[in-house]
């Protein structure tokens, strides 16, 4: 099982800044103090040096003890000998140290030798003879060591901040940049079919990622206009139509036979019915400007009910309202108007006559329509809302009645519901809409019925 990293940006930044800071945290210290150890050695290097050559000077001028005796000591913890070519002592002054007498070579040219915590420097002289001045690091004197550990020690606490504030300086810039982000990401999620005309920011983004919103944004630019040639298109062949029906109703009544001649204006009619809501159906995609307005949708319901009964009663159907109560929202008429009836239609249309088809308003900004037709298969109900869609019958409709439906209820922030009507019997579908003074998702004009 492979394990990565974390996803998200701020999580990416972050871990990679607790690293860099744990490797720092966990090096530096070491480095600085190999760096400190070094000059500090330099810096012993060259005062024992010094201290040497002041006693090579006066030893051809005096003798080695009146030499060693006379020059100043410029460090702590610091021995002062004079050795012949025998490693013999001539001369001492300070503790004795009889091994690192026996280490120091005796060369022609000064040698710096070091054991353990004692440092030397053998400085050749006249007449065979060696200056040899060591120094204990451990002595108390020497504060040398003291400092560079003081240093470390001083050098670990201020560390320690800046490896906390390493990765919250990471976590605060990513976080910034990852809600210019976000902003852009809640731009992109409200555009839809009527909001196609919003667009991602540009100037906010990070240089890096705003490529990506000029590619969306032309993709948005070339898809709001085949949204808007398809709506156009749609409605342009909705209305050439209209014409030749209209004139093939008329001369319908110089057909003679009664029985061709009903027959022919049902299916006329049925298509100017489909021609209306594939009109219908374009007014709601097409995106047009806001035009809500306040409704009562008891009002409204018992104004198309009281329209629709002829037709209703006249095909063996019984239709009731139960509106009890005023029901006020914000919303658009029309496209309610056009809802109501595609259901009631619908009801009409696939079930038998001696069926009641009852309308309901409320509770709140709902309405429903119902009846107590033959039962529907559960695989039918989930995709009944589809466009076009007509279960496989020959039953008259073209199958966007529905659809239009669910896109009224989605123009109003609501949803549209398919169940089986009371008992289990035909069909009940529920338009939920916005509750009073709430903003749809996305506008929609009213639709003329």
């Amino acid at each position: 099982m492979r394990i990565g990293g974390p996803r998200s940006l701020i999580g990416q930044f972050v871990l990679l800044h607790a690293l860099v800071a744990l490797v720092a945290a966990a090096t530096l210290p070491f480095g600085v103090a190999v760096l400190l150890h070094r000059v500090a050695h330099h810096y012993q290097r060259e005062v024992l040096k010094r201290q040497a050559e002041a006693i090579a000077v006066l030893l051809p001028l005096r003798d080695p003890v009146r030499a060693v005796a006379s020059v100043d000591v410029i460090a702590g913890g610091v021995t002062l000998d004079v050795v012949d070519a025998g490693r013999h002592v001539l001369a001492e002054r300070g503790p004795a140290r009889p091994t690192m007498i026996a280490a120091v070579p005796l060369a022609a040219r000064p040698r710096i030798v070091r054991r353990g915590p004692l440092a030397a420097v053998s400085w050749p002289a006249q007449g065979r003879r060696w200056v040899v001045v060591s120094q204990d690091d451990a002595a108390p004197e020497v504060v040398t060591d003291d400092i560079v550990r003081t240093f470390l020690k001083r050098f670990a606490l201020l560390l320690l901040p800046l490896t906390l504030l390493i990765p919250l300086a990471g976590y605060g810039l990513t976080r910034r940049l990852t809600r210019r982000m976000q902003a852009a990401a809640d731009i992109a999620a409200v555009i839809g079919p009527r909001t196609l005309d919003r667009r991602l920011p540009r100037d906010t983004l990070p240089a890096e990622v705003e490529p990506l919103a000029v590619a969306t944004n032309a993709a948005l630019d070339r898809l709001e206009q085949s949204f808007a040639a398809q709506a156009a298109f749609a409605a342009d062949v909705a209305h050439e139509l209209r014409t030749p029906l209209a004139v093939i109703r008329l001369r319908l009544d110089a057909v003679g036979d009664p029985d061709a001649r009903r027959a022919l204006r049902a299916e006329v009619d049925r298509a100017a019915r489909v021609i209306e809501q594939l009109l219908g159906l374009a007014d709601l995609e097409r995106p047009m400007e806001d035009a809500r307005a306040p409704v009562d949708l008891g009002a409204l319901a018992e104004e198309v009910v009281a329209e629709r009964a002829p037709a209703v009663l006249a095909h063996g159907h019984r239709i009731a309202l139960d509106a009890a109560a005023p029901t006020p929202m914000t919303g658009f008429a029309g496209a309610i108007v056009l809802a109501l009836e595609n259901l009631i239609d619908n009801a009409l249309r696939h079930t038998p006559p001696g069926t009641r088809i009852a309308v309901t308003i409320g509770p709140g900004a709902q309405l429903s329509v119902a009846d107590d037709g033959p039962r529907i298969a559960a695989a039918d109900l989930a995709r009944m809302a589809e466009r076009f869609w007509r279960g496989g019958t020959a039953a008259e409709g073209s199958g966007l009645g529905l659809s239009i439906v669910a896109r009224v209820a989605q123009a109003h922030g609501g949803t549209l519901r398919l169940e089986a009507g009371p008992g289990g019997r035909g069909l009940s579908a529920r338009l939920t809409l916005a509750p009073t003074g709430t903003k749809p998702l996305d506008g929609a004009a009213g639709t003329q019925r």
